[in-house]
């Protein structure tokens, strides 16, 4: 009787987290001028192979249906946006500026902040090129995380350039590229000397290498300018995002193949936690699935990461219960029903009693809700014309009129 591995139970209290979550998502999302929309649950299996590769089969949920096709459970939505921008582009005026709120599923080893099933945010800025897309699109990303209470001093975006990588790649010769954005993209998860070990074995002027993944931002840029590096992408982001939060960092590359140029992640100051959001540039991959070249950017965030970090910072709210309950005593039922269509068409969020309780456990059961204004409706106010209101907090009474 345990939900599967990797997958979690939401009673009504934790999906109250979970609405709190998604509407701070939407309304900054909305708020940035980005629209809304989905894709299927089941996606064909081609849709990612086709882009990952066979081996991305171990990360899937994946199996034939009864019509012998091979599908799966999405793991992302990037490939199905692919599909809608390849079907539908022609009806879509450019940029498109879209987000959404998907429940995907990964088949991965579960842990901290990583799940098997969990929600991910998702924005993507496709058909604009310009680097103010992709600062409006890590702007967005910074207020999603101080929408919550999160402060510049909660966390932080490390932003990067592919491109200086790469061309730090030909500057120093290194012939193993594909072996060095791997070891830089493990670089947070190994030990200073592990790490340092294996650069030795990719590149040979490696302390120099090493020297720049120490520097960050404004030291970093005069460096690689000294080296005969372009840095003026990466100026051009840092001149339009919040500098308080975000630091310029080589280390940073993502794992993902269809990243062609700036890339970012955030992480809480502390790094006690996995990546809290990523995401970057990625202007091949509507091409690599058969439509026109495209520019791209956008951005990705599990709820599960997030949720571990509101929860260190505590800087998950108490959720007040703002229903209200009619309790009854005595044959009051038709005059409950009516009362409780009145409220309700006054916009109020109505309970009543659906039992033949006595009124203390209609009262107890009202309080075990968090419910703090109770309309109590018995035979002899009735007669008279009115009810009883009652406030669970106080325990004060007063009269009013029943109709």
């Amino acid at each position: 009787m345990q939900a599967y591995i990797g997958t979690r139970d939401f009673l009504p209290n934790d999906w109250k987290v979970m609405n709190y979550i998604f509407n701070k998502w939407r309304d900054v999302s909305l708020a940035y001028g980005f629209e809304e929309y989905d894709a299927p649950i089941i996606a064909p299996l081609k849709l990612f192979t086709d882009k990952s590769g066979e081996e991305i089969k171990n990360q899937l949920f994946y199996f034939t249906d009864k019509g012998d096709r091979e599908v799966c459970l999405r793991a992302e939505l990037t490939p199905q946006t692919a599909r809608f921008i390849i079907n539908y582009g022609k009806e879509l005026k450019k940029p498109i500026k879209w987000f959404s709120i998907p429940r995907v599923y990964r088949y991965e080893k579960p842990q901290k902040g990583r799940l098997r099933e969990f929600f991910q945010y998702n924005a993507d800025i496709i058909g604009e090129e310009n680097v103010l897309a992709t600062s409006e699109i890590i702007n967005l990303s910074i207020n999603l995380l101080k929408s919550f209470g999160l402060k510049n001093n909660d966390f932080v975006i490390r932003v990067n350039s592919r491109k200086i990588i790469d061309s730090l790649i030909n500057r120093l010769n290194i012939t193993d590229k594909a072996g060095l954005y791997l070891l830089l993209d493990k670089k947070n998860k190994m030990k200073p000397a592990e790490f340092n070990k294996e650069l030795k074995t990719l590149v040979k002027e490696y302390k120099l290498l090493l020297d720049l993944l120490e520097l960050k931002s404004n030291e970093l840029i005069v460096e690689l300018t000294r080296l005969g590096i372009d840095t003026n992408r990466v100026k051009s982001v840092f001149s339009l995002i919040d500098k308080k939060c975000a630091v310029f960092d080589l280390s940073v590359v993502r794992g993902l193949a269809y990243y062609t140029d700036i890339v970012f992640e955030a992480f809480d100051r502390k790094g006690d936690l996995r990546a809290i959001l990523g995401g970057g540039e990625y202007n091949n991959l509507i091409s690599d699935f058969g439509g026109a070249e495209t520019p791209a950017v956008g951005v990705g965030m599990g709820d599960a990461v997030l949720l571990e970090l509101l929860k260190i910072k505590r800087l998950i709210p108490e959720f007040i219960n703002d229903t209200v309950f009619i309790a009854t005593i005595g044959d009051v039922v038709k005059d409950a029903v009516k009362l409780r269509e009145k409220l309700v068409s006054d916009g109020f969020k109505v309970d009543m009693n659906l039992s033949s309780r006595n009124i203390s456990k209609q009262l107890s059961y009202a309080e075990s809700k968090g419910i703090t204004k109770v309309y109590i409706l018995g035979e002899k106010d009735l007669a008279k014309n009115t009810i009883t209101v009652k406030d669970l907090i106080t325990g004060k009474e007063k009269k009013s009129k029943a109709r």
